[in-house]
């Protein structure tokens, strides 16, 4: 937050903009109060944590469900339950949140920190076999129809990165062909979706940009920024230091050369500090959670509510993994009082 207030009211004093910077100010001081209600005070049992993030999976898809039920008879905007969006993909929906590719996303990271809590507390690690079975269920089953409904390329591919969890050993054997035979089926009845996402998918591999923003305009608000870092001239003082406050917002991300993270309002070093945030307290560098990061927010958080929700289950998960060989996150205390 030093930072952002030198960078944007010193060296850029002429763009500064007080309620962009305490909006960030907001996050961050809400992330301070998480992250040490987590950690230090112990809020959460690993079990409480598994049936807190079950409810929290639940009431979404029920917003999710009640919205496509009125999608099929014919109700397109009914903002009681967030039906505000006509989005013209047959039963696609966003339940409680802003677009379905956001809700793709949150429901991959949710599902991802189930699999991860309950390997924590069983002691091996959940195969495919387990998620049809138990407190993941029905979990799976929901979470499987809202990718295949929802309609959001980017939940197919948070799908994607969520089934490497599974791919692991001699498995890897017997999952392979499962996932051959779910792709060439989505193939085959034409889930505009999935070949949203396919398409997107190529075009990242190409690694430009340019190609990435002409094949899918959703999916390049958080690949090309990706794709456009990669290749920047960091001994430009522009990168270094940033343009000041809101320089982004007067251009258009999907169409213009747009950074990761703050890089084009606060500069490189305002990046690298929320990157030492997000692997010091939230995700294992070497983990699936920073292929979520990477891929799902485009590598930064921003004034992105989201995104810093992601990172508060992130913080979460990374909390019960650390201390799995302590017994107080499997068992009540009274620090809550």
């Amino acid at each position: 937050m030093g930072w952002l207030f030198f960078t944007a009211g010193i060296l850029h004093p002429a763009t500064f903009r007080a309620s962009t910077i305490l909006y960030t100010c907001m996050f961050v001081i809400t992330f301070i109060v998480t992250y040490t209600a987590v950690w230090n005070y112990h809020i959460f049992t690993l079990d409480n944590f598994i049936k807190f993030m079950r409810l929290f999976f639940f009431v979404l898809i029920g917003f999710l469900l009640a919205q496509q039920a009125c999608l099929i008879v014919g109700i397109k905007l009914l903002p009681l339950i967030n039906l505000c969006q006509i989005l013209n993909r047959g039963i696609g929906a966003n339940s409680l949140t802003f677009e379905p590719s956001t809700l793709g996303r949150l429901l991959a990271v949710m599902y991802y920190a189930l699999l991860k809590c309950l390997e924590i507390r069983n002691g091996e690690k959940v195969t495919i076999k387990d998620i049809f079975k138990g407190e993941l269920k029905w979990v799976s089953i929901f979470y499987i129809w809202a990718v295949l409904t929802m309609g959001s390329g980017t939940a197919f591919v948070a799908a994607g990165i969520t089934s490497l969890y599974f791919m692991r050993g001699w498995y890897f054997l017997f999952a392979v062909p499962i996932f051959i035979g779910i792709y060439f089926s989505l193939e085959y009845f034409g889930n505009e979706s999935f070949s949203r996402a396919q398409a997107a998918s190529i075009a990242t591999i190409s690694g430009d940009a340019d190609v990435v923003r002409e094949t899918d305009g959703s999916a390049s608000m958080r690949i090309a920024p990706l794709l456009t870092t990669l290749k920047a001239d960091f001994s430009d003082p522009d990168i270094i230091i940033g343009k000041g406050c809101d320089s982004v917002s007067k251009r258009n991300i999907a169409i213009g050369n747009v950074y990761m993270g703050h890089i084009d309002d606060y500069g490189l070093i305002s990046y690298v500090l929320e990157l030492i945030i997000v692997f010091t307290c939230c995700i294992n560098f070497r983990s699936l959670g920073s292929i979520y990061f990477f891929t799902g927010t485009g590598g930064g958080i921003g004034n992105i509510s989201y995104g810093w929700g992601l990172l508060f289950i992130f913080c979460c998960v990374k909390y019960f993994y650390d201390n799995r060989f302590n017994d107080f996150i499997y068992e009540d205390n009274e620090l809550i009082e």
